[in-house]
């Protein structure tokens, strides 16, 4: 099996790096910073879409700099205790050449701590990676590298981010400067392929450098001469287009036109895309009645969304693409345009991100209570929940027999408490619970049965 052109032409050095010159000079400086020891920003952030030379400019600066590598990319598990173990560790403490020899950052030998993809962190096995990110940030006295495509996603799980890492954006490159890469590869392999197939891969690849290189391999694979009738054997990329440029071409169009397909390669449903403008709506537009022009397109596009959901009929997504794009664009009457440097993630999705652990916690916990109630969660979540809650935190023996019944676990506990799971009262619960199980606990009784028995013996003593 041949050897994937991506890995066997990377760049070794910073210099090799075609294209986005800017986002290496800063690297470099950020770099030379450690040499005078841990600089104010000990990470770095390298945001940009696929392919833009992120991963590889972070090797080629360790190679430049001698710096060993640490990497951890999405195939591992990014949770608290695995970023604790590879990157925390290894940003705390000294290096090890690889033949055992212990070096000093004294002696100039640093470590690269690269985690690519930072921006995926989802689900429970990854619960607690983003805290840990931004905790080993703060601690590392070991240049740090993020790899992001998606940076908002990255800040609204680690907001602390914005401020302890260094910001360096890669754009997509100029189709001119990937067919220059792409001849150079032709060379190297001595195969002969026609220029206007050469053309045509870095054109479909759209600023993807690292897919121009996938799609020229898969052409060529077996072959010396490709012809330009080879080239209809490329299907289209799909790309998207960057949202933050997108946005901006939008608000700033001139024509309804240009408003509507400024959005069009943009990976975001209409339901989504709203969420963006309504929440950047007051950045770009600061006249009064140019934003009530403006929200009241809006609120027009919002009812078709609405009978969109209501009617399934995904038709009216038309509509709501129109109004909620050549509306709001064309609402700008007169005045300077006031363009942010940067645009706000949606209020509503990050509120929405940050119940969602306790939305699925409550879930979790109403499917387990639903058999022993003999109801549906639904039943449990609506009409239950709140007295047991309040129930939980006055009598602790009833906890303990729901949470044995119910095999609840920590998490459920310390939701039926209000306590985070790592408390001393959830401990408690919990290791009664488990004692419980095992068979090494009184039995649970009621009050009501503790006041019948007393007035039995009571009763029984005269």
């Amino acid at each position: 099996m041949r050897e994937e052109w991506t890995e066997k032409y990377r760049p070794v050095s910073l210099s090799g790096v075609v294209g986005n010159d800017d986002a290496i000079r800063a690297m470099r400086r950020w770099a030379e910073a450690w040499r005078k020891g841990p600089p104010k920003r000990r990470a770095l952030v390298l945001r940009g879409e696929p392919g833009t030379g992120k991963t590889s400019s972070a090797l080629a600066l360790a190679g430049d700099f001698g710096w060993d590598v640490i990497e951890m990319n999405a195939s591992d598990h990014r949770n608290a205790d695995s970023i604790r173990r590879v990157a925390g560790l290894g940003a705390i403490s000294e290096t090890f050449s690889p033949n055992g020899e212990f070096l000093t950052t004294a002696e100039g030998r640093r470590k690269l701590i690269v985690l690519d993809e930072a921006d995926n962190l989802f689900g429970r096995e990854d619960y607690g990676g983003a805290r840990a990110i931004v905790e080993t940030i703060r601690e590392t006295s070991q240049p740090m590298i993020l790899i992001v495509n998606d940076y908002y996603a990255l800040t609204r799980k680690a907001s602390a981010v914005k401020t302890l890492a260094e910001n360096v954006w890669f754009r997509r490159l100029d189709g001119r400067v990937v067919e220059s890469v792409l001849e150079r590869l032709c060379r190297e392999e001595d195969v002969d392929v026609d220029r206007e197939v050469l053309e045509r891969v870095a054109i479909n690849a759209g600023g993807d450098l690292r897919g121009a290189i996938n799609d020229l391999q898969m052409l060529v694979e077996g072959r010396q001469v490709i012809g330009s009738a080879d080239a209809d054997a490329l299907g289209k990329r799909n790309q998207e287009v960057e949202l933050d440029a997108a946005l901006r071409e939008m608000f700033g169009a001139r024509t309804a036109r240009d408003a509507r397909n400024a959005t069009f390669g943009i990976d975001k449903t209409p339901d989504e895309l709203i969420l963006w403008i309504d929440e950047n709506i007051p950045l770009e537009l600061r006249s009064p009645s140019e934003m009530a022009a403006a929200f009241d397109a809006l609120s027009r596009s919002d009812v078709y969304l609405r009978r969109t959901r209501s009617l399934q009929h995904y038709g009216l997504w038309t509509y709501a693409r129109e109004m909620m794009t050549c509306g709001v664009a064309m609402s700008r009457r007169e005045g300077r345009r006031h363009t942010p440097s940067r645009y706000n993630f949606p209020g509503y999705l990050i509120m929405m991100s940050r119940s969602k652990g306790n939305r699925a916690s409550r879930a979790a916990l109403c499917s387990k209570l639903a058999p022993i109630f003999h109801s549906s969660s639904r039943q449990v979540r609506t009409s239950m929940l709140p007295y047991l809650r309040s129930l939980s935190r006055r009598d602790r023996q009833l906890l303990v027999k729901i949470g044995v019944d119910a095999d609840l676990d920590e998490g459920d506990v310390a939701f039926l408490l209000h306590e985070d799971p790592g408390s001393k009262t959830v401990d408690s619960v919990v290791s009664e619970m488990r004692q419980l199980r095992t068979g090494n606990h009184e039995p649970y009784v009621s009050g009501n049965e503790k006041a019948l028995t007393k007035r039995r013996k009571r009763l029984s003593d005269f």
